[in-house]
């Protein structure tokens, strides 16, 4: 059974945070979580198999709720990712309170995207990344739905958001205008690609969101990356209980390799 404590902490303009920690040892090491869109800090139950594993082995964890989703304050139509980076760096400031000052950041989807766009020359603390099938590339994605594109652009433009929902867990979302004046304007990957810290690309052979070449094309690009490719493994790693088994076993030797 998971064990963690759960926090609400303030962040900019207002909002509350809820994060779980999950304190195993008496290190200053940890790992934070970050979710998807249209998520919460479960990210579609994978997390909570994760989590679980770190407590097997006595490895503390971090996962919160962005601004808008799950249990944290806010209105989906005002999230920018510009404003998730904020969330991040308060998770960070609080944890350093806490006296954690060794961590590794995993993005997953659109997360990777937020871990992309930390000014690590104000965060010494953090060791290394993992990027979790990440959606780094705004206007890269495969799916289905679109979710920016120009039409829905429009859309926005329009009635001031576009709605979106998941397929899998049936959460509506709306995506804001202000989201999709950033979306096209901001590119992670080419900050990602310029970041000093050990990266993790772990990304599922059969992915239907975001396609494994993009995560194949960016870890060639950065400076002190590995790939990990899984075989079978869609998008959170839902689909095969294998996959993600392998994605956090690689994900964790990155861990251990790291905080060491």
């Amino acid at each position: 059974m998971i064990r963690e404590e759960k926090i609400y902490y303030d962040s900019t303009d207002g909002i509350k945070l809820c994060g779980l920690l999950s304190v195993m040892n008496k290190s200053k090491n940890i790992l934070v979580l970050l979710h998807g869109l249209n998520g919460n800090k479960e990210e579609m139950n994978c997390f909570n198999v994760f989590v679980q594993n770190l407590q097997n082995l006595k490895i503390n964890s971090f996962r919160f709720d962005f601004r808008a989703h799950g249990e944290s304050t806010g209105v989906d139509y005002e999230m920018t990712p510009t404003k998730e980076v904020k969330d991040l760096e308060t998770t960070l400031n609080m944890l350093n309170k806490k006296g954690f000052e060794n961590i590794v950041i995993l993005g997953a989807s659109f997360g990777a995207s937020i871990i992309s766009l930390l000014d690590y020359n104000k965060y010494s603390n953090v060791k290394g990344l993992i990027i979790w099938y990440g959606a780094v590339d705004y206007l890269a994605t495969i799916e289905e739905q679109g979710y920016f594109t120009k039409e829905h652009m429009k859309q926005a433009q329009k009635d001031g958001y576009y709605e979106i929902k998941s397929r899998k867990t049936g959460r509506t979302f709306k995506l804001g205008l202000a989201l999709y004046n950033e979306v096209y304007s901001i590119e992670p990957y080419k900050k990602l690609i310029n970041v000093d810290l050990p990266i993790l690309f772990v990304h599922g052979l059969s992915d239907e969101m975001v396609p494994y070449q993009m995560s194949e094309s960016i870890s060639k690009q950065c400076k002190n990356a590995k790939l990990e490719l899984i075989e079978n493994g869609r998008h959170a790693f839902s689909n095969d209980d294998l996959a993600l088994n392998k994605a956090i076993d690689v994900s964790i030797d990155f861990v251990k390799e790291i905080l060491k």
